[in-house]
């Protein structure tokens, strides 16, 4: 992946899995502590005084087949809150005072029950701001061809909020084995009613080999919840430099718990390796028609990362209806929807129409000419 010059050059990866909380309260004055993703360090609200953090303590890839052995809850630094408006659960530190959910914005939140599943032993912090996001999301909506003019002028960036969206990513060397049938055009003369034309053959010819290929960071979304259509649209995130679970990068943000398991996840990586194998092996040869192909992989030294995505959620308003967005907390990228104008709609209709009406008038008169 590539490097956003953020992190420090030397990669000094940790060994250890537990939950470091060395900083939770400012030393000059007593507050809580929160992450500022602009200055990268822990900054107190109250007197402005910061504390650093490591940002070299790396987190290690584990060996796939301790997803199960090896099980470490999230045991009691964070609690779970499920929203009484739209449903949602969060995972927040136990030192937030006023969780408020970051789905629909509302503070109407209960405690709900402790949290089972696998603790993260992954995170990526936030590199980006409050503000920025909401910049970024401006931006966005200023290149929206279908939106209203009127939206664009009056968008306004509302209840802006930090949420770390559950990953898996996964490592494997492949060794493939391959067998099938492909096929080339060409073309011969054949005299047809009193013309001479050309006619498209297809000549087949075997194919078989082998394929190594080493997968690293292949990502995978741990929800099915409504936000997992605009998340492939906020990519790429710097996996590589990602830091070893610590607590204190949420502070002042909120977490989803992952809704679909390791296991689970490991099952979609493989099919992304599947079509990435086929593509990279079909790319070897020249052809235009697949009779057949049989690809047998097997996987070795298969490792895993349980990592924290960082992601801004927000909303807008048009019209008294909410759109929500979402900014990739890494790089800026921005997803979402917006409200369209039936004016544009309709006007873009009109002209596709008079196109295909202009198509059919040409075509009919080269055909009778």
């Amino acid at each position: 992946m590539e490097d956003n010059g953020t992190y420090p050059e030397e990669i000094g990866r940790g060994r250890e899995v537990n939950i470091d909380t060395h900083v939770s309260k400012c030393p000059t004055c007593g507050a809580n502590l929160v992450y500022c993703p602009e200055l990268k360090k822990l900054r107190c609200d109250y007197c402005n005084n910061t504390v650093d953090i490591d940002l070299t303590d790396y987190a290690e890839e584990i060996d796939f087949k301790k997803i199960i052995d090896d099980f470490q809850g999230w045991g009691d630094e964070t609690r779970m809150f499920q929203c009484s408006n739209c449903g949602a659960r969060t995972i927040v530190s136990k030192k937030e005072l006023s969780p408020v959910c970051p789905y629909c914005g509302t503070s109407n939140v209960v405690e709900s029950q402790d949290i089972a599943g696998l603790k993260p032993n992954a995170v990526l912090p936030f590199l980006i701001g409050v503000k920025e996001a909401g910049e970024r999301f401006k931006k966005w909506v200023g290149k929206k061809f279908f939106a209203p003019r009127s939206y664009k002028k009056s968008v306004k960036a509302e209840n802006i909020r930090g949420n770390y969206y559950p990953a898996f990513t996964f490592d494997s060397n492949t060794f493939s084995t391959y067998r099938g049938t492909l096929g080339e055009y060409y073309y011969v003369t054949v005299r047809r009613n009193g013309q001479n034309v050309q006619e498209r053959r297809i000549r087949y010819f075997n194919i078989s080999g082998t394929y190594s290929y080493f997968f690293n960071d292949v990502l995978v979304y741990a929800n099915r919840s409504r936000d997992e259509k605009y998340m492939s649209k906020l990519l790429p995130f710097t996996t590589d430099y990602a830091q070893k679970y610590n607590e204190d990068f949420l502070h002042g943000f909120s977490a989803s718990q992952y809704e679909k398991d390791g296991t689970e996840c490991w099952q979609e990586a493989q099919e992304r390796m599947r079509s990435h194998l086929r593509r990279a092996i079909l790319s070897q040869y020249h052809y235009d028609v697949i009779s057949s192909l049989d690809i047998n992989t097997s996987h070795n030294n298969v490792t895993y990362k349980y990592m924290l995505l960082p992601v801004y959620v927000g909303h807008s308003k048009f019209r008294k209806k909410n759109y929500n967005f979402y900014v990739n907390g890494q790089n800026g990228n921005v997803a979402g929807k917006t409200p369209v104008s039936p004016v544009k709609i309709s006007v873009l209709s009109l002209i596709g129409a008079a196109v295909l009406a202009g198509l059919g008038v040409l075509i009919y008169f080269l055909t009778n000419s």
